[in-house]
Parts: structure tokens; C-alpha cells; sequence
């Protein structure tokens, strides 16, 4: 598991991947979006990743 430390608070920040699904309006598809970012479960400070 990546870890790295939080700016706010100090403490260890955990990278999240998540999917993201929205519907496109009027039709049956969909759109699926990744999204990154490294979230501090001590303070709530979040930020996406950089490549």
C-alpha cells in the first residue's frame, strides 16, 4: 500500500483508486472515469495524484 505523509496534520495519508460510472443523459451508455487521490483518514485533507 503507497503511503505518504499528510501536510495538515502529519500523519499517514493512503492512496485511493476509485471508478467513477456517469450516465450520459437520453441514451443507455455510460462513462466510467478513474480517479486517484491521496486521502488522510486522521484530518479529512484530501488531493489527487500527480503523474
Amino acid at each position: 500500500m503507497a503511503v505518504k505523509e499528510c501536510p495538515m496534520c502529519g500523519e499517514a495519508m493512503r492512496l485511493r483508486e476509485r471508478e467513477i460510472v456517469d450516465r450520459v443523459p437520453g441514451t443507455s451508455q455510460t462513462k466510467v472515469t478513474k480517479s486517484r487521490e491521496w486521502i488522510c483518514p486522521e484530518c479529512d485533507y484530501f488531493e489527487d495524484v500527480e503523474d
